[in-house]
């Protein structure tokens, strides 16, 4: 075997990308994008937002109490009197202890919001892994595709200096030579477009994950050992799959808290016009700087309690009751068109997923198939072309096909991978 058909099997057998020791694991990736994401640190804020909500309507159940101290000047222009002081002091508290259950409602409502945030948090949770997986396959497709160019390269010039040997004792032309230089520098471009893909797809992973600009990270990815679809557990039915996504989807979940909530809206809305019954009390004093300089006396005698019972009875408001029931009426029927929304679109998406699973299994078993084929062809263009039957460029047309099958077995390779990924991820597997 020539030094040629050495270097073209050394092509051919590659081995996996291994990484150091300390390198993040895809399930290293998820987590750390689980923790850090901006996103989600958004998420968890509309949380917090919704639990002091639930506080704020909560606080219309207890009584309020508020102290009070008034200082006031006055004077009487057209008597003969000077400027005078006047001080009063007083303690009041109100009791509501019917309002149409319009507290209770709110504070329901609130409590079902704030589920239906918790929901959504999961939910971009959802996202950002999908958007790690997208990113994590990408490098290793991009990370392999570089190793195949790196190889690419060493061939070409490793085989443009034999052809100079060959050339210096006359047993190719000039052309040949030519050709194969220039074969050179066109893997030399795939190379340098390999590797920018490469620190393309790291940089996105990177940001993801929220590390800083200047930490330089590899993956660890055993998913490199993987050499068929064979291997891999069978993708489930649709049915099944529609099933399971369904139940496991927080979109949807919060969807439909989300309708409870706008139900819940519309009650207290209508409770609005509720007769509202208050109970109140007071505690008060004062003094007059101008009478006497007994001020002791002034506030005791001036003391008052008082205990009040006010009912409210609404009987026109402007509308106003009518147009909040309105409104929050159209937001409930929204929210349940949001929901039937999201399910179609659910519906749909998986189905979709589900046929791009299958068709990326059946798509890395025929690559595999085609790399077979392209090394045999390769040989027997090895075999013709030390014959003299076959030309340098036909020959090389034949090296640069190999080449591309290797490249769509990878891509292939990824893709398949992460269909199935993301199909683990809409149901529920990598939480």
């Amino acid at each position: 075997m020539n030094t040629s058909k050495a270097i073209i099997f050394g092509l051919l057998a590659w081995t996996p990308l291994v990484f150091a020791d300390g390198a993040w694991t895809l399930d290293a990736c998820l987590a750390q994008a689980k923790q850090k994401s901006l996103q989600l640190e958004s998420a968890k804020l509309r949380e917090q937002q919704a639990d002091i909500q639930i506080r704020q309507a909560k606080s219309s159940r207890y009584p309020s109490v508020n102290a009070s101290i008034q200082n006031t000047l006055y004077d009487h222009p057209f008597i003969d009197t000077e400027d005078h002081y006047r001080l009063n002091l007083g303690v009041s508290g109100s009791y509501t202890l019917w309002d149409g259950g319009s507290t209770s409602l709110s504070v329901e409502a609130n409590q079902l919001s704030k589920q239906a945030a918790q929901l959504e948090t999961k939910q971009t949770e959802r996202s950002i892994q999908e958007s790690v997986l997208n990113a994590y396959m990408s490098l290793l497709a991009a990370g392999e595709n570089l190793r195949t160019a790196n190889a690419s390269v060493e061939l070409a010039q490793a085989e443009f200096e034999h052809y100079g040997k060959l050339f210096e004792a006359g047993s190719i032309t000039k052309k040949d030579l030519t050709q194969s230089q220039s074969n050179v520098l066109q893997k030399q471009v795939a190379q340098l477009t390999a590797q920018l893909n490469v620190n393309t797809s790291k940089t996105t992973l990177r940001q993801l994950l929220e590390l800083p600009e200047t930490e330089d990270f590899a993956i660890e990815a055993p998913e490199t050992n993987i050499t068929s679809p064979d291997s891999l557990e069978s993708i489930p039915a649709l049915a099944e799959l529609q099933k399971s996504v369904r139940e496991a989807h927080p979109g949807l979940k919060s969807d439909s808290v989300s309708v409870r909530a706008a139900k819940k809206s519309t009650e207290v809305a209508g409770a609005g016009n509720s007769i509202s019954v208050t109970l109140g009390a007071n505690s008060s004093t004062g003094l007059q700087a101008w009478e006497s300089k007994a001020y002791k006396n002034q506030l005791k005698y001036g003391w008052q309690n008082s205990v009040s019972l006010a009912i409210n009875i609404p009987i026109i408001d402007g509308g106003a009751t009518e147009n909040k029931v309105l409104l929050a009426q159209v937001n409930e029927s929204a929210t349940q068109v949001s929901m039937q929304e999201t399910a179609k679109s659910l519906e749909n998406s998986i189905e979709k997923l589900y046929l791009n699973a299958v068709s990326a299994d059946m798509q890395w078993k025929a690559a595999i198939l085609q790399v077979e084929a392209e090394q045999e062809a390769l040989l027997v263009a090895e075999e013709q072309r030390n014959a003299g039957a076959l030309t340098y460029t036909d020959y090389l047309g034949q090296k640069n096909n190999l080449e591309t099958a290797q490249v769509n077995l990878v891509n292939a390779k990824y893709t398949s991978l992460l269909a199935r990924k993301v199909l683990d991820l809409y149901q529920g597997k990598l939480d």
